[in-house]
C-alpha cells in the first residue's frame, strides 16, 4: 500500500477507494476479534496497546495514498478526524494506566465523537 503513490501521481477516485477499502479492511480483519467492551483498567490498557499499534500503521498507509484533487479535502477531514481518534485512545491508555475514571471517561467520549466524525467523513469520499 504504501508504494500506492509512487510516481508521484494522484489516484483515480476508483483506485483511492479501493486501496482504501483495501488498508480499512485489513485492520478490521486483524482487530476485530479483538474488539471488546473493556471493563477494567487494565483491560483498557490491553486493548490500547493491542490496537492503537495496529490503528496508527492503517493510518499511516492511508495518509500515504495520493486521493484526486476533487477527493482532497474530504480525505483530509476523514484523516484529520482519525489522527483525533488516536489522540484520544492514545490518553485514553494513559488515564487507565493512571487508574483516572473522570479522565478515562473523558478520552473514551472523545474517541467515540471523533470516530463518528470519521466515519462521516469518509462516507463523502
Amino acid at each position: 500500500m504504501l508504494a500506492a503513490g509512487c510516481g508521484g501521481g494522484r489516484l483515480s477516485h476508483g483506485d483511492f477507494v479501493k486501496r482504501a477499502d483495501a488498508v480499512c479492511s485489513a485492520y478490521n480483519a486483524r482487530v476485530k476479534p479483538r474488539v471488546i467492551t473493556p471493563r477494567s483498567y487494565d483491560a483498557i490498557e490491553r486493548y490500547v496497546n493491542s490496537s492503537l499499534p495496529l490503528y496508527l500503521a492503517a493510518l499511516q498507509k492511508l495518509s500515504a495514498l495520493r486521493p484526486p484533487s476533487s477527493d482532497a479535502q474530504a480525505v483530509s477531514a476523514w484523516l484529520a478526524a482519525d489522527h483525533r481518534v488516536a489522540r484520544a485512545v492514545r490518553a485514553l491508555g494513559v488515564a487507565a494506566q493512571q487508574r483516572n475514571f473522570p479522565a478515562v471517561s473523558a478520552a473514551a467520549s472523545r474517541a467515540q465523537l471523533a470516530a463518528s466524525e470519521s466515519r462521516q467523513a469518509a462516507a463523502g469520499v
